[in-house]
């Protein structure tokens, strides 16, 4: 086991170099992509700095403190700049934005200057206190990007389902979860650590944050090689805020466009094309993105996701009792329709009919 534990946190810090590579070189690559990099190489040196650096080096040095990985404290305003920047693609590191690396500067010079020389009284008399200390400011730190993590990507959400028919491509649930994972290891961590603080040895300690880097290097560098921002930096300042809508307008003008609106996708069909936009649509009818958003949103009452996604479901339906389409699997016929792939379509459908697309077409029959 021990050895199965070292190969596994060998090949993390190997991937981690290796994917901050490909993730810098991939033809896919977005904004947000050196952000992901600088974490999967601050996690590669986390886990080189606890296997090799700690066990040797640390326990000769005049160190009164037993938080021996600082990384952690980098781990998490990375995380929070790489989903900031998939969200705003012309969001743009700042002299102000360092200060989410301050906690890690401030506790690294302390850190240091008391390996190198004895530390003063006050840090060896109260050891124990200032660790507890340090392990508070990291589950505030955590909590803290955390919650604003989740609101980066609940905005990020509604605002791809105000431009996009296919959101399967920009969807931030992969990180949530891996968030709201990360946050339980480290608060269970952070419990057995005060426990090691006075009764045994903390290298155990070590390789449950190595491994736990590792696995985190292999899930979220595959991830972010397949990511991509909503929109493209030229778009993205005209959608960096929700679109203004013409409420002075008379209503019936709306009626006009919505019914002209139903007419074209009814004729034409253009939800068959799953990546359909706003930007695009708007451009088939003769109206500007923020006309049709508000057509879609005001007269129709749904997002431009939904409105597209109701045409795929109800062409759905008609293709299942089209005789020429009675030999077509379910996901041929989606795929026809314009869902992009069997998960989105089983949930949009049921999200619509009630119903899985097997359970409507065994009532057919």
């Amino acid at each position: 086991m021990d050895i199965l534990l070292l190969i596994l946190i060998y090949a993390g810090i190997v991937q981690g170099f290796y994917m901050a590579f490909l993730l810098n070189h991939n033809k896919r690559r977005n904004g947000a992509n050196k952000y992901l990099a600088l974490l999967m190489v601050t996690m590669s040196v986390s886990i080189l700095h606890s296997v090799f650096v700690v066990p040797e080096i640390q326990p000769s040095l005049h160190d009164p403190f037993k938080i021996r990985e600082p990384f952690l404290m980098l781990v998490i305003p990375l995380i929070w700049l790489y989903v900031k920047k998939l969200e705003q693609p012309l969001f743009r590191f700042s002299l102000r934005t360092t200060l989410h690396f301050l906690p890690f500067v401030v506790f690294m010079a302390v850190n240091i200057q008391a390996m190198v020389y004895d530390p003063v009284q006050f840090l060896t008399e109260s050891s124990t206190l200032l660790n507890g200390a340090i392990w508070a400011v990291l589950l505030i730190q955590y909590s803290f990007y955390l919650i604003q993590i989740v609101k980066i990507t609940q905005r990020f959400k509604q605002r791809a389902e105000q431009e996009l028919s296919n959101i399967e491509l920009v969807e931030l649930s992969w990180l949530n979860a891996f968030l709201y994972a990360f946050i339980i290891v480290f608060t269970l961590l952070a419990i057995l650590f005060a426990g090691a603080i006075h009764h045994f040895g903390t290298q155990w300690m070590n390789r449950l944050v190595s491994l736990s880097f590792s696995m985190a290097i292999f899930i979220l560098g595959y991830k972010g090689l397949f990511q991509q921002s909503i929109f493209s930096n030229a778009e993205a300042g005209t959608i960096s805020e929700p679109i203004s809508l013409e409420v002075n307008k008379p209503k019936a003008i709306d009626e006009i466009l919505s019914v002209n609106l139903r007419k074209y996708m009814e004729t034409f069909q253009p939800h068959r094309d799953p990546e359909l936009t706003l930007t695009l649509l708007a451009k088939m009818v003769n109206l500007s993105r923020n006309q049709l958003s508000e057509v879609t949103n005001s007269s129709l009452g749904c997002n431009f996701y939904d409105f597209v996604n109701k045409y795929r479901v109800e062409d759905v339906k008609q293709l299942m009792v089209n005789s020429r389409f009675k030999d077509y699997t379910l996901l041929a016929i989606a795929f026809e329709a314009g869902f992009p792939s069997k998960s989105t379509f089983n949930s949009i459908f049921k999200k619509f009919t009630g119903l899985t697309p097997s359970e409507y077409r065994n009532g057919l029959s």
